[in-house]
């Protein structure tokens, strides 16, 4: 079995989970900035040729099922705008909501800085919850409005589909057990319990192929 048709088959199980609220989150494809490893939270950055590659190979995953969503979202940042529209087939645009609470962490002053240019003490707390980026958020901060769109949106059983970004996707599922930000492209399948307003658990994880010499940011 391929790993396409693996994440298909998680989608299909999602799909089959009639008395549960589920939500596949979607990171967006590659960027330049992931490229060169820049920090690039607002920073409205495009995908690069491998990043629209990996979204068009999302398609044969993500596409038999884009009827049967509660409800498609994604950040406003174009990335992520792109990433939803090439994975799904560029459906009518009614199909895709934007919101702007899915969008990445705000880095405030860290933004478009090379990670290697930080100093030792933000890097070694920039991807925990004691991070507070200088004039922009936190990570608690970050989940807070995610979820807050969660609750507002996801109020039916059936799944609902998410395009974000890495490190948002990931203060979501900090406290589950996915501590570091998936792959471009990859997904992974929440199960959020509506009673108690928070994430419950972590259904799978799917990492999307990397190209021979591909290192993944």
């Amino acid at each position: 079995m391929n790993k396409y048709q693996l994440l298909k088959n998680h989608i299909q199980q999602l799909m089959q989970q009639k008395h549960t609220t589920n939500i596949l989150f979607v990171r967006h494809g590659q960027t330049n900035q992931n490229l060169s490893n820049t920090i690039c939270g607002w920073t409205d950055s495009r995908l690069t040729i491998r990043g629209r590659e990996q979204s068009n190979q999302l398609l044969q995953a993500l596409l038999p099922f884009r009827d049967q969503f509660k409800g498609v979202y994604t950040s406003d940042l174009r990335r992520a705008k792109e990433t939803a529209q090439i994975s799904l087939g560029f459906p009518h645009d009614s199909l895709i909501i934007e919101d702007s609470r899915l969008r990445e962490l705000n880095f405030g002053k860290h933004e478009n800085i090379a990670y290697s240019m930080l100093d030792q003490e933000t890097k070694d707390i920039i991807f925990t919850f004691s991070y507070k980026a200088p004039g922009g958020e936190s990570w608690q901060e970050s989940c807070d409005r995610a979820m807050q769109l969660v609750r507002e949106k996801c109020n039916e059983n059936g799944t609902y589909l998410m395009f974000s970004h890495g490190g948002l996707i990931c203060s979501i599922t900090y406290y589950l057990g996915i501590q570091n930000s998936i792959g471009n492209c990859s997904c992974v399948g929440l199960e959020y319990d509506r009673e108690k307003k928070e994430m419950k658990q972590i259904l799978f994880k799917w990492e999307m192929p990397q190209e021979e010499n591909e290192q993944e940011i």
